[in-house]
């Protein structure tokens, strides 16, 4: 199946970790989520039998804290934070580290498994869960093992990300929609072959993106750039033309490239 065929089966994108190896499938040698998937339901298995008994939503997070990062092992890749593999849900399983958004996919996916309404939460510059609950939203980070987010923190780690360029405001803990956490996966590999100008797998991220945000000119502009750098003026202008129809306002920018190719 390809990307394209999983959005018209789940255009929500609820099957989160199915999705995340679909997003990236071109990127992997088994573009595939059936081993993904056989494992996170071993996982579940494994997590249903310790669920406290009554009922107790801290233990169970505790639980499943223990889970993953105790007994499984996975952390937050801070040595090669930048390598495009920690982007990728079947590899992160694998060595058992990842980027911050690919910890929390699988952070959530396990958490649903156990019945809670579970969400990805898109700080600036760094990718957070949380739980739905009656009492609110209790956010965890999962790059640094599962660790209770409140605002103070919240405020430090949009700090530390973003070099104090953007500060700290509650309504950042908005639950990101399922589609847009995984067009935020992408786009996380999308800037690292645009920066390394690998503009064959830029390509294909870049096609990703405009099928995981349609409406949103920003990814047929960034794809016609690509376009560009592999010398390919006409599917360039396209993508302009797409993209001009979709700004809501004249982009001076896309008018002169299209000047140009004409």
């Amino acid at each position: 199946m390809s990307l394209l065929e999983y959005l018209r089966e789940d255009p929500a994108c609820r099957n989160l970790a199915e999705g995340a190896v679909y997003a990236v499938g071109p990127a992997l040698e088994d573009p595939y989520p059936d081993q993904v998937l056989l494992e996170l339901s071993e996982w579940a298995f494994r997590l249903a039998g310790r669920m406290p008994l009554p009922w107790n939503t801290h233990k169970a997070v505790d639980e499943l804290n223990h889970l993953l990062f105790q007994e499984l092992g996975f952390r937050g890749d801070r040595d090669t934070y930048d390598a495009p593999e920690n982007a990728l849900l079947p590899y992160a399983m694998e060595h058992r580290k990842g980027l911050p958004i690919t910890l929390s996919i699988l952070w959530v996916d396990l958490a649903r498994r156990m019945g809670f309404d579970a969400v990805g939460v898109g700080l600036p510059g760094h990718f957070i869960c949380g739980l739905r609950t009656p009492f609110g939203l209790l956010c965890f980070d999962p790059f640094h093992g599962g660790r209770p987010v409140g605002e103070e923190r919240g405020s430090e780690l949009v700090r530390a990300a973003t070099g104090g360029r953007i500060a700290f405001h509650p309504t950042m803990f908005r639950p990101t929609p399922d589609r847009q956490i995984l067009a935020r996966l992408v786009r996380n590999l999308h800037l690292r072959y645009m920066h390394t100008e690998t503009w064959e797998e830029a390509l294909w991220t870049g096609t990703h993106l405009i099928l995981l945000d349609p409406e949103n000119p920003r990814p047929r502009k960034e794809r016609a750039f690509v376009h560009l750098q592999r010398g390919e003026p006409g599917p360039a202008l396209e993508d302009l033309q797409e993209a001009l129809r979709l700004s809501p306002e004249p982009d001076p920018e896309i008018q002169a490239w299209m000047q140009q190719l004409r």
